[in-house]
């Protein structure tokens, strides 16, 4: 008996053994990812205080297009924060109808300032296209949208000298910030293929923030752990 076989049939089946035989690199990627974030140069320093508090978690997603086989640029998202605390003992004499002691100052400061960071990125990979491993650099541009607050508490202990009565008033305040800052990223990412196309990404990267905001960072650097899968 003779096999018979189709046009179409064969045209499937030509199909096939091509996308079988095609690079594990496709044209699509979307990536996730995290890790640890330092933010760096505020204007609101740490002052004797817990400097575990610079350390904070970053997590992000970008997609980009393969535009040729080493360049690659599309968009990601991330979001980190930015904590820190002042400590001052540190009290200041009152003037007027007082007797000597009598002192005020504010003894606490803090500051939380949430980032959604938004940027464009163009990488390109430094190793032979196609192997296990790529090595991409990137940068780009974008913006940190940034609100939070800053608390502060004041004391101040007055001693009349007239009536000899002892005041002891503590205010506390909580004032909001926002601002936008471009920034100017520099990224380095390796990755390894583990699945036809999925990858693990090992990478780190810099920002640097032009602003004028005295709350807003010179810089932030982050190291990521995640995911790359190509579709």
């Amino acid at each position: 008996m003779k096999n018979q076989f189709s046009l179409p049939a064969l045209l499937l089946a030509l199909l096939l053994l091509t996308g079988s035989g095609a690079s594990a690199q496709g044209l699509v990627n979307v990536r996730v990812g995290g890790g640890p974030s330092w933010t760096v140069g505020s204007g609101f320093a740490n002052v004797r205080s817990n400097r575990e508090n610079v350390v904070q978690p970053e997590v992000g997603v970008g997609v980009s297009v393969n535009v040729l086989p080493q360049l690659r640029a599309g968009l990601s998202y991330s979001y980190t924060r930015m904590i820190r605390e002042q400590v001052d003992g540190t009290m200041y004499p009152l003037s007027g109808n007082v007797l000597p002691g009598s002192v005020e100052g504010t003894v606490y400061r803090d500051l939380k300032t949430h980032f959604h960071v938004a940027g464009v990125t163009a990488e390109y990979n430094v190793l032979p296209a196609g192997g296990i491993v790529s090595l991409y650099l990137g940068t780009g541009a974008g913006c940190l949208f940034a609100s939070g607050t800053t608390w502060s508490l004041t004391v101040r202990n007055e001693v009349s000298s007239d009536s000899w009565v002892n005041r002891v008033t503590i205010d506390a305040r909580n004032e909001a910030h926002r601002y936008v800052a471009p920034y100017i990223p520099g990224s380095l990412s390796l990755e390894c293929r583990v699945l036809p196309r999925t990858y693990v990404c090992l990478g780190g990267f810099y920002r640097f923030v032009l602003s004028k905001d005295t709350l807003a960072p010179k810089g932030q650097a982050g190291a990521t752990l995640g995911l790359r899968l190509s579709f």
